[in-house]
């Protein structure tokens, strides 16, 4: 009966652990998740020609470089690892720039961006495209920052 006690001990804890799989070990920690699904994100290397310089707090960009250009586009959107920020197209000449910090658990890699809405992939939290969180488990909206617009060339203030 010892032995038939002990088999069943391990074998009902291997079965629920099997069950349950690793998100039953992953919860949510402010360690940045390092998957980039469907980010957008065309090149954020630093060259001479990078389309950005940075004048204390303002990024200035250069919309028809190529690492931006997707910005010209209603609903185009950029994750600008260098900036630390998240730029989006909202239509009308108007692009808005948030923090790319999730304010539930501070990842900053993990967006998408569908149906005028980010999704921060970490845990699931969702923006809309003015920063306003829709739901959880993020409970504050996602840090924004002045953008101003002059043709092709936006100045961010962060």
């Amino acid at each position: 009966m010892n032995k038939r006690r002990k088999f069943l001990k391990s074998a009902g804890s291997t079965a629920l652990f099997t069950s349950l799989g690793s998100s039953f070990f992953i919860g949510c920690s402010t360690s940045e998740e390092a998957i980039n699904p469907d980010n957008n994100n065309n090149n954020n290397n630093v060259s001479p020609d990078n389309g950005y310089s940075l004048d204390g707090g303002n990024y200035i960009i250069e919309l028809n470089h190529s690492n931006f250009s997707i910005l010209k586009n209603t609903g185009g959107w950029y994750r600008f690892d260098r900036g630390g920020m998240l730029l989006v197209n909202v239509g009308q000449n108007i692009i808005r720039a948030f923090s790319s910090s999730c304010p539930h658990a501070g990842c900053r890699t993990s967006w998408r961006y569908t149906n005028n809405n980010f999704n921060c992939t970490c845990h699931g939290a969702v923006f809309t495209n003015e920063g306003t969180v829709i739901s959880g488990p993020a409970n504050s909206d996602l840090e924004s920052y002045n953008v101003t617009r002059e043709e092709d060339i936006i100045t961010v203030s962060t």
